[in-house]
């Protein structure tokens, strides 16, 4: 795909990674009937259907998609072993109780289907509407295993330039800094727009960790 068909999210001068970026390592893990658990604004079923799902469907306590679900993630009005993949991107720091939203996860998951769940390490407040937690690795180990799955693998997410442009940028702000903001403001809008692939070498200082956990197959 041509970097210029790319869709590039942005808070001040500080990029984000497109979608297409930032979800390629977990593509082999998608297959069949897909749960987006805090699909947001953006319908993104299409690059979802190209991973590998026939069929995708959305859930947000606020969206505008056409044909979601409205509706809290900890109450999913959807029966047991309904989806062979879910994805949970971004979301689980912003829920009251990510414990109650991994057990309706769980519970909606076929056996040997995968749950895809991103949570931040690296990253400054941002509510959403509110913003409860970070993770580690042994935090999302943790996680997956406490509620029933299986670790799969544990990816970072985002590079350092992506981490310390967003923080420094949400300091300046803190700090009604005006002079701070103008002078950074070209140094974070480069660095964060052309050093923003995901850094998979990078474990302690990872803006943002991508579980793949898998439902074990309880029948056996």
């Amino acid at each position: 795909m041509a970097v210029s068909s790319l869709s590039y999210a942005r808070v001040g001068p500080v990029h984000f990674q497109p979608l297409e970026w930032e979800l390629a390592p977990i593509a082999e893990f998608v297959s069949g009937r897909l749960l987006n658990a805090g699909c947001g604004y953006r319908d993104i079923g299409p690059l979802l259907r190209r991973f590998g799902a026939n069929e995708v469907a959305n859930m947000d306590i606020e969206t505008n998609i056409p044909g979601a679900i409205l509706g809290s993630l900890d109450a999913m009005p959807f029966p047991e072993n309904d989806f062979d993949t879910v994805l949970c991107n971004a979301v689980l720091e912003h829920v009251g109780s990510a414990d109650a939203v991994m057990k309706e996860l769980f519970r909606v998951l076929r056996p040997n289907g995968h749950a895809i769940v991103a949570i931040p390490f690296l990253q400054p407040y941002h509510k959403s509407p509110r913003d409860f937690r970070r993770y580690t690795v042994e935090g999302m180990e943790s996680l997956g295993l406490d509620h029933g799955f299986e670790i799969v693998a544990i990816k970072p997410v985002h590079t350092i330039a992506q981490t310390l442009g967003w923080i420094l940028w949400e300091h300046l702000l803190e700090r009604n800094t005006v002079l701070g903001q103008r002078i950074f403001w070209p140094l974070i809008w480069a660095a964060t727009r052309y050093m923003c692939r995901s850094d998979q070498k990078l474990i302690g200082t990872a803006n943002t960790f991508q579980a793949i956990y898998r439902k074990p197959n309880v029948a056996l």
